[in-house]
């Protein structure tokens, strides 16, 4: 059973944009995510974020290692250099049972982890 993720976030209180979110952290930052339904036995939805763009990724190699750092100590967030060379991060959310509070709880720390990594690699709040 597919779950309305644009209502689960109003109800949450995240801005939903075209096809994300906007979610408002500390400090006047902000980060966007978007979202993205993925077909399979269970319904599941994909919620990520760069994290770095790819201009900021100057050793791929390296960030690889960052990543792999970053998710042996994370079981919610995952991080990966994607195809055109930016950092991504990533939480797959099975729709199942989600309500509003659980689905906060995994925006909150996809749009976190992903602006963290992104003020350490910049310094600035760019996304």
């Amino acid at each position: 059973m597919r779950t309305d993720w644009r209502q689960l976030s109003r109800a949450a209180g995240v801005a939903v944009t075209t096809n994300g979110l906007k979610v408002s952290l500390g400090g006047g930052r902000q980060h966007t995510l978007i979202v993205d339904e993925v077909d399979g036995d269970t319904a599941v939805l994909r919620l990520w974020s760069v994290a770095a763009p790819a201009r900021v990724v100057l050793h791929p190699e390296m960030t690889d290692i960052v990543a792999w750092e970053r998710n042996r100590t994370s079981d919610l967030v995952g991080f990966k250099v994607d195809g055109r060379g930016r950092l991504i991060g990533e939480a797959w959310v099975p729709q199942i049972g989600l309500d509003a509070e659980e689905w906060a709880i995994y925006v909150r720390a996809v749009a976190e982890a992903c602006d963290r990594v992104e003020y350490l690699l910049t310094g600035r709040d760019e996304l």
